[in-house]
């Protein structure tokens, strides 16, 4: 079955870095879903940690309501993320309820706010699966925030996750999907629930995001803020692991962290007892691995694909011409018993023109 997968497309974030709400760029990846017979939107579709539900969905009703006009009645199946794992909840109250274990692929019907998505996709059918689904024999794909479990960059939620690790139990070295919830469904149950008390939206990228790009490029911040940042960030981080028993890194590079993806993929794999599979996630941004580089291998002669994001965050995206390691706007093929292939659609826009969309909401047009 011909199968198209993307992930991260973060509908309706507040910040206004889907690119995907801009008609354009629509166009641009509905006219490669021709001939799609399934597509599988791999987790984050949705963004519901920045603005209440309500009004996240309504922004992204456009982009629902013209890909079911684009690819007609074949299947979608929509992997919950760590930001709409709101989706999976129903699914996991379900399990729950049965006393069922978390398994590697679980499905359920839409109902609440994936009703509502199924209804706009009109003739396209819609399924919850979670926390990934099989595609194939040797084919798994999961959206990865189990990965954050593992992750060695200081980042909020990881650090949160380190700090619940720590009260409730690491993650065993053998583990299942549930062990993973365990310490990572309550982060997003409070990302969410915070999320409905916002009264008033905030567009500018997150502290968090800038404070990534002072630390990441230091040719680009070379204030005395940026430098004193610098400076304090490595004793921050080393406190930090001291406090927790954790391991996070300093550096936040763009190739330090792409690095650390990669091995907390491994890791994840690893300890789910995945073996000899190709694995395709999304939830890092970074897609890959791309065309100059080595295939990312992992433990028992498994592969690992991500299939990237459709946000523009500049944080990520140094200044000059694409392609950059994080560029949006890339599409993950299934076909056949090929090895998946990624399709990068977005290289024609310039970096102007992708900050103009998301600082202005204009049309963008390629170069």
């Amino acid at each position: 079955m011909r199968t198209a997968i993307i992930s991260d497309l973060h509908l309706g974030i507040a910040s206004d870095e889907d690119v995907l709400r801009n008609p354009s760029i629509r166009r641009v990846l509905f006219e490669e879903l021709v001939g799609a017979e399934r597509l599988v939107l791999l987790g984050d579709a949705v963004e519901l940690r920045t603005l209440p539900l309500g009004v996240s969905l309504e922004r992204a009703r456009p982009f629902f309501e013209e890909l079911g006009e684009a690819i007609g009645g074949i299947e979608v199946i929509l992997v919950p993320g760590n930001h709409d794992h709101r989706l999976a909840e129903p699914l996991l109250d379900r399990l729950s309820l049965a006393r069922e274990p978390l398994g590697f692929e679980h499905e359920e019907q839409p109902q609440g706010p994936s009703a509502l998505i199924d209804e706009w996709l009109g003739p396209g059918h819609l399924r919850i699966a979670y926390p990934g689904v099989w595609l194939r024999e040797d084919v798994y794909a999961t959206h990865g925030h189990y990965m954050d479990a593992h992750l060695a960059i200081p980042r909020l939620e990881c650090i949160a996750a380190a700090a619940i690790a720590r009260r409730l139990g690491q993650v065993p070295d053998q583990a299942g999907p549930g062990d993973y919830e365990r310490v990572l469904r309550p982060l997003y149950g409070l990302a969410y629930g915070l999320a409905q008390a916002m009264r008033k939206r905030h567009r500018g990228t997150g502290l968090a995001e800038r404070a990534r790009e002072v630390l990441a490029d230091p040719k680009r911040h070379r204030s005395l803020r940026a430098r004193v940042a610098r400076t304090a960030f490595p004793p921050a981080v080393a406190a930090v692991n001291a406090l927790l028993g954790a391991d996070f890194q300093a550096d936040v590079s763009i190739k330090a962290t792409t690095r650390n993806g990669v091995d907390a993929a491994a890791e994840m794999y690893s300890r789910l007892g995945l073996e000899g599979v190709h694995l395709i996630t999304g939830h890092t941004h970074r897609p890959g691995p791309l065309p100059d580089e080595p295939e990312w291998t992992l433990p028992g002669g498994g592969r690992l694909h991500n299939t990237g994001n459709w946000i523009f965050f500049e944080a990520l995206q140094p200044s000059g011409a694409p392609p950059h390691s994080y560029w949006p706007g890339t599409v993950t093929w299934l076909e056949g018993n090929e090895p998946p292939r990624r399709v990068q659609l977005l290289q024609d826009y310039s970096h102007a023109q992708l900050a103009e969309l998301i600082s202005r909401g204009s049309p963008a047009t390629p170069r």
